[in-house]
């Protein structure tokens, strides 16, 4: 009988990888790491930030460039005529419409060059990750523990992205708000949270063109290619809690609206979509990942609104290394992500202060 087939020669079944400079199983696994982290979820990362630049970089210190579409360079002309008033037809007055005012129908709208203004964006962070996979375990277990490693630094790593991205955007002047740290608007209940902050959130994301009026993203890559099309609303657990009081969903008039009630959750609301951030609530205790706001009054919570075109990051996963530990009987694995982000578009967000009163 035939023996096995050796797969020695193979670095991804083996486990040979690094053995003569092969690096396909290091490949694997940053390729694996970069598509969890970029994997679509209902958070900061897949809601407010884009990938849109130029460019390819390979270390810290490179740079891409981000290009983003002048609305300018868009004629419009709007025109206007009667079929009472054509050429040879007197007008009310007993004059006569000359030819060439009729014929501006006909003329085509004179074009601008489509313009791109375009910045530049330099690699400038890292992120190190590390652990070790026992040998012991490796004979307890049944698991593919590096794949296991990895799907927990993922998952670490994207909750520190999140907050990182919250932070970059309360911290950016240029981001229109509502209400200040200093002075944030008091509301009482849902109703009043609904009118006085929801709203003008709305309004302003709308009245910037990032929305249209159903809270679509109005341009950009991502809504093209059916990839998180509407805008989104981060708040505290807080201030979920007090919207689900508001009458604007309490309104039990509709099936949907009574499933809102009985289970004590939405997704959407205008068109927008809605999740919980635990960061944005600056004074709770029991949390300890907390953005910073300076001049906070007491009592503050920040919501975090907008589109994907608001901040673009560019970032990669390098090929992890992995060695035998000195310290342990155990296989080491050590990685790093680089990347870069910018507030790009600070009209595609708004940032509000709210504090809830008696």
């Amino acid at each position: 009988m035939a023996g096995l087939p050796d797969r020695s020669d193979n670095p991804i079944i083996s486990g040979n990888y690094g053995a003569n400079g092969d690096q396909s199983m290091e490949i694997a696994l940053a390729t694996k790491l970069q598509a969890e982290l970029q994997q679509p979820m209902a958070d900061v990362e897949s809601a407010l930030v884009n990938r849109d630049f130029e460019g390819d970089f390979f270390k810290l210190g490179d740079s891409v460039a981000i290009a983003k579409p002048d609305i300018s360079a868009i004629t419009i002309k709007t025109g206007k005529i009667s079929v009472l008033n054509q050429p040879g037809k007197p007008l009310v007055d007993g004059s006569d419409l000359t030819a060439g005012t009729y014929n501006d129908k006909d003329a085509r709208a004179i074009p601008e060059n489509l313009r791109f203004t375009k910045s530049i964006m330099v690699i400038d962070t890292y992120k190190k990750y590390a652990f070790y996979v026992s040998d012991v375990t490796k004979v307890e277990g049944k698991w593919n523990y590096e794949s296991l490693g990895l799907a927990l630094t993922s998952r670490k790593m994207r909750r520190e992205h999140n907050q990182e991205v919250i932070q970059l955007v309360v911290d950016n002047a240029t981001v229109p708000t509502v209400g200040t740290a200093a002075n944030p608007i008091v509301v009482a209940n849902g109703d009043e949270l609904y009118k006085q902050v929801i709203l003008p959130i709305f309004s302003k994301l709308y009245n910037n063109g990032a929305i249209t009026s159903d809270g679509q993203i109005t341009y950009g890559s991502n809504p093209e290619t059916g990839h998180a099309t509407h805008g989104a609303v981060f708040v505290p657990t807080a201030i979920y809690t007090e919207l689900l009081s508001s009458s604007f969903l309490q309104d039990r008039s509709t099936v949907a609206a009574d499933e809102k009630v009985e289970s004590g959750k939405f997704k959407t609301l205008m068109g927008l979509d809605f999740a919980i951030e635990p960061s944005l609530d600056l004074d709770n205790a029991d949390i300890s990942e907390k953005i910073t706001v300076a001049n906070a009054a007491e009592g503050t919570m920040v919501i975090v609104a907008g589109t994907k075109n608001l901040v673009t990051r560019a970032g990669k996963v390098l090929p992890p290394e992995k060695i035998r530990s000195h310290r342990f009987f155990a296989d080491e694995f050590h990685g790093m992500e680089i990347y870069g982000e910018t507030v790009q578009e600070p009209k595609a967000g708004v940032v509000a202060y709210v504090k809830l009163g008696e």
